[in-house]
């Protein structure tokens, strides 16, 4: 705040706004609302309001993809999905004209875009780019851009239903087996078998494990459990915390990695899985290379993302696939279906009690728990097998020691 002659002002953006009297509670007011509307808006204090509902949806989509940039960056890109979509049908209307039957339109037109996979959007994610467009009109109410009225009717258009549209459905997630994990961990870097290995038993999400840092990790406790508290996970932006406790196996493997960090450095790192890669390419390397260590091609980044650390996985599959025999071959999986595989695994040891798997998986509902049904498969399957047992027989679990 500046004095002029005894009258307070504020420059912002090269800009003066005159506050009054200097030194006056109602200068000390004009200041503080001055400097919250402008790093709420990043406008010039005091500039004209647009009416609202008069502002373009293409001004729309700007403001708001700005704001999920910086507050909601796990659904930024399929925000910029739809409203990419959005703008293919309705640039440069105002808000105040976009109704339920536009957003019927680009809900159909959902289902006829090509993804970047080559092929149409299912059914389930169409409906989640929906969701992002309702997500930005009721966040431009709250910004005083769109009426509450052009908001609310965009909750009145039913998602497309299965069966009722041409959208095809999406495969549901499968639990990947033990035996197709044990027989990828051999042909990925010790970095990666660390990670497969603590995301399973940990029964974590990709991202989780990937942007595990040394210091999220509380290892203070006397019982001899790590806690590990991610700094951001799913329910970071409904102020959920998240702990995650980490037991012996867990802690044998994450301890190597840990040596010589500092606590905002990342646990899993890929500089770390590059120097493994250069190690093994040394020791393969045949004499017309001269021993010329191999350099990676890009600087790593400081930590996995779930997109890297998926895609690293797929490439050591399909690496592995090219010296396997056909019988051999190891079908593609990703990351999130250890998680996947963690909690059927839980909740079938438990006899298809999911209140444990609910807390191992830190789902605050067990609504979400109940979601996964390839436990129940299993738990009617052994079910079956004692119903075909006689009396006198041994369980089958015997058998097989």
């Amino acid at each position: 705040m500046g004095n002029n002659g005894g009258t307070a002002f504020v420059r912002i953006n090269g800009k003066r706004t005159y506050l009054g009297k200097f030194g006056t509670p109602e200068a000390a007011q004009n200041y503080a609302r001055c400097v919250a509307e402008w790093a709420i808006s990043n406008t010039d204090p005091g500039q004209a309001s647009v009416p609202i509902g008069t502002i373009s949806v293409d001004s729309l989509t700007v403001a708001f993809l700005d704001h999920a940039r910086r507050n909601d960056k796990s659904h930024y890109a399929s925000c910029r999905t739809a409203v990419k979509i959005l703008l293919q049908l309705y640039a440069g209307i105002t808000v105040n004209a976009f109704t339920p039957k536009c957003l019927t339109a680009v809900q159909h037109h959902t289902t006829q875009v090509v993804g970047t996979m080559g092929k149409p959007y299912a059914r389930q994610y169409c409906n989640n780019l929906v969701e992002y467009i309702r997500r930005m009109f009721r966040w431009g109410v709250s910004q005083e851009l769109v009426p509450s009225s052009v908001a609310d009717a965009l909750r009145y258009v039913p998602p497309l239903r299965r069966g009722r549209t041409t959208a095809h459905e999406s495969k549901p997630r499968k639990n990947v087996p033990d035996e197709i994990v044990d027989a990828t961990l051999p042909h990925l870097l010790p970095t990666l078998v660390a990670m497969v290995r603590v995301q399973l038993w940990a029964v974590m999400r990709p991202n989780e494990v990937c942007r595990m840092r040394v210091g999220d990790i509380d290892m203070s406790r006397k019982d001899g459990i790590w806690l590990y508290k991610p700094e951001w996970h799913k329910g970071t932006w409904l102020e959920r915390d998240k702990i995650v406790p980490l037991g012996k196996p867990e802690q044998a493997l994450i301890a190597p990695y840990l040596k010589g960090k500092l606590p905002e450095q990342a646990v899993f790192s890929p500089k770390t899985a590059a120097l493994e890669k250069n190690l093994q390419s040394t020791a393969r390397r045949k004499t017309k290379r001269r021993g010329r260590p191999a350099t990676p091609k890009r600087v790593a980044k400081e930590h996995y993302t779930s997109i890297t650390y998926a895609h690293a996985i797929k490439l050591a599959i399909k690496k592995a696939n090219h010296s396997l025999p056909k019988d051999q071959q190891i079908p593609h999986w990703t990351p999130y279906q250890l998680r996947h595989a963690g909690i059927t695994e839980l909740i079938t040891e438990n006899d298809g009690d999911r209140d444990v798997a609910r807390a191992v998986a830190g789902q605050k509902s067990i609504t979400i728990t109940q979601g996964y049904n390839h436990a129940d498969l299993k738990i009617a399957i052994k079910q079956a097998k004692k119903r075909g047992q006689r009396p006198g027989d041994q369980p089958e679990e015997q058998q097989e020691k």
